[in-house]
C-alpha cells in the first residue's frame, strides 16, 4: 500500500502557513526502535520542504534535529492532515518499510469528519469506493478506499477511512465524489460549511487524521500496530458536536 502521490505537490490550501519551528517543539514519538521512528505530525507542518516552501519548517528537519539522526522519508501526509508519520534510519529499512506497507495485511486507518447525509444517496454505514483517480497527466489510476461511520451528529458524521492505494488526496477525492466531503477541506469541500464549522465549533483545519497503521515490522516480520489519538483541536470539535446534539440545537446544517 504505497503512499506515493500521483501528481506534483502544489501548495496545499487546506491549512494556514506552516508553523515556525520554534513554536513546534519536539514531535511526539509514537514508536521508535533501531530501524525506524513514527512521530505524530501536527496539521500545518510539511513532511519535507519543497519548491513552494523552501524555507518552511518541515517534519524531516524537526525530527532529524530532535533525534540527532539522519532520516529517510518513504511515505508522506498532506500538510493539512495530522497523524502518524514514519521515517527510516537507513535506505535499506526505508525500502523494507515500503514493502511492508504494500503487504495485503497492512492498512492505514484515518479519522475524518464528513458531511452526513451526503448528496450521493444512501450508502449505508459502511461502503467502499473504487473510483479511479486521475494523475497529473489525466490518466485514470486504480484506487480503493473503505469507509465506516463511527458516530453521527446533526448533518455530519465521524468516519473511519481505510485506504488500500495511495493516490493523491485519495480520501478527500473519494469522499467528495460520493457527496460526503471532509469538513475543513478547502480544495475538495464546501467553503460555506467550512466557515460554519469555524464559527460554531472552532474547526480551523482539515478534519483528517491518520489514527492507526498496522503492518509487519520490516526486520522481525511481527505484526505492529501504531496508534496516534485524535489531537486536542479535533477532539474538542467532536465534544462540541456531541453537546450540540444533546442540546438539540440547529447543528451543522448546510
Amino acid at each position: 500500500m504505497a503512499d506515493v502521490p500521483d501528481v506534483p505537490r502544489a501548495p496545499d490550501d487546506a491549512t494556514a502557513t506552516p508553523p515556525a519551528a520554534a513554536a513546534l517543539g519536539p514531535l511526539r514519538i509514537v514508536h521508535r526502535d533501531d530501524d525506524f521512528v513514527a512521530v505524530s505530525k501536527p496539521s500545518g507542518l510539511l513532511v519535507h520542504r519543497d519548491e513552494h516552501h523552501p524555507d518552511a519548517p518541515a517534519a524531516l528537519q524537526v525530527v532529524r534535529d530532535q533525534l540527532g539522526k539522519f532520516l529517510y522519508p518513504f511515505h508522506r501526509l498532506d500538510r493539512g492532515t495530522s497523524g502518524i508519520l514514519l521515517f527510516a534510519f537507513s535506505t535499506a529499512t526505508a525500502a523494507a518499510l515500503q514493502q511492508s506497507l504494500s503487504d495485503p495485511l497492512a492498512h492505514k486507518d484515518y479519522l475524518a469528519l464528513t458531511r452526513w447525509p451526503g448528496s450521493g444517496g444512501d450508502l449505508g454505514d459502511s461502503w467502499t469506493s473504487e473510483r479511479p483517480l486521475t494523475d497529473e497527466k489525466g490518466v485514470a489510476r486504480a484506487a480503493k478506499s473503505a469507509f465506516d461511520r463511527l458516530e453521527t451528529f446533526h448533518r455530519c458524521a465521524l468516519v473511519r477511512c481505510r485506504i488500500f492505494t495511495g493516490r493523491y488526496h485519495q480520501i478527500r477525492r473519494h469522499l467528495n465524489h460520493c457527496g460526503r466531503h471532509v469538513i475543513g477541506d478547502t480544495t475538495h469541500g464546501k467553503g460555506r460549511i467550512n466557515a460554519l464549522f469555524r464559527q460554531r465549533h472552532g474547526l480551523d483545519r482539515l478534519f483528517l487524521h491518520l489514527h492507526r497503521i498496522t503492518m509487519r515490522h520490516p526486520a522481525t516480520g511481527a505484526v505492529l500496530e501504531m496508534v496516534d489519538p485524535m489531537p486536542m483541536e479535533l477532539d474538542s470539535v467532536v465534544r462540541s458536536l456531541r453537546s450540540e446534539v444533546t442540546e438539540t440545537s440547529p447543528g451543522c446544517s448546510p
